[in-house]
Parts: structure tokens; sequence; C-alpha cells
């Protein structure tokens, strides 16, 4: 099982700046948590490998029902040191974890999490590593809707 993690990376001197990784075993994902913690790092969009595609019916990467696209929305953040995950497949509506209700609200251009969303970095980690072993959603956390 594999999925790849596209992130941006805010830098001034470069406004494409971007990284990604391919992570195909579960210590992959603890070096995808460190770059997602390192200075000026967005939100991964993440991709499995091993889910369906489906087509765009919609237009929303090319002309209405010319274009294949993953059937999952997830998306991960490491933001003042709590982990933020996002998920939505055909079988489950968008959706954040249930965290800590002290972690900060966290915005981006591509996903926002709400106050209360963030989760220890170890929790982060299990998800990821669940979500990459099941190519399904991850069962050993608490969701809510976005």
């Amino acid at each position: 099982m594999t999925f790849t993690a596209v992130w941006p990376i805010s830098d001034a001197n470069d406004a494409d700046a971007a990284d990604e990784l391919t992570v195909n075993a579960p210590e992959d994902v603890d070096t995808l948590l460190s770059r997602l913690a390192e200075p000026g790092a967005g939100p991964a969009v993440i991709e499995h490998q091993d889910r369906e595609l489906i087509i765009d019916s919609e237009g929303l990467l090319g002309a209405p029902g010319t274009t294949r696209i993953p059937d999952h929305d997830v998306a991960a953040a490491i933001h003042q040191g709590y982990g933020y995950l996002t998920y939505a497949d055909p079988d489950h509506d968008y959706s954040t974890l249930k965290g800590d209700p002290s972690s900060p609200e966290y915005r981006s251009e591509y996903v926002d999490y709400p106050a209360g969303a963030g989760v220890p970095l170890e929790v982060l980690a299990t998800a990821l590593k669940d979500f990459l072993t099941t190519a399904e959603r991850p069962t050993g956390v608490t969701w809510q809707p976005a």
C-alpha cells in the first residue's frame, strides 16, 4: 500500500514552493510528519494509490466526465505542536478529528481546521499509518463534522 502527500511551503523567494513524499511503509509516516512540522510547511493533500479513481462528473479538473480523480479527500497538517486531519470519501462526509479542546484553529488556503480538532502527533501518526495499511478512513480516532 502507498500514498503520496503533497504540500505547499511558504517561501518569500518562491511563490510555487512545495514538497512531496511517497509513503510506502509505516516509518515513512514519521518522516512525513517531521517534514510537515518544518517551518513554512502547509497542509499535505494525501492520495492513496490503492483506492479507486472516479469520473470527475463536476469538471473539477477539466471537462466534466473526461478525467478520473481520487474517490477520497484527505489532508494532514501540523500546527503549534498539534496534528490535524480531514477525511471524506463516498461513504463518509467531510470530517475532521475531534481533538484536544485547547488546540488552536488552523486556517490555510486549502483546508481549515476548527479549534479543538488538533491531536497529539502520535495520534496523527497512528491514524495515517492506519490509512496507509487499510486505504480506509482511520478507525482508532474520533471524527466530527468539519
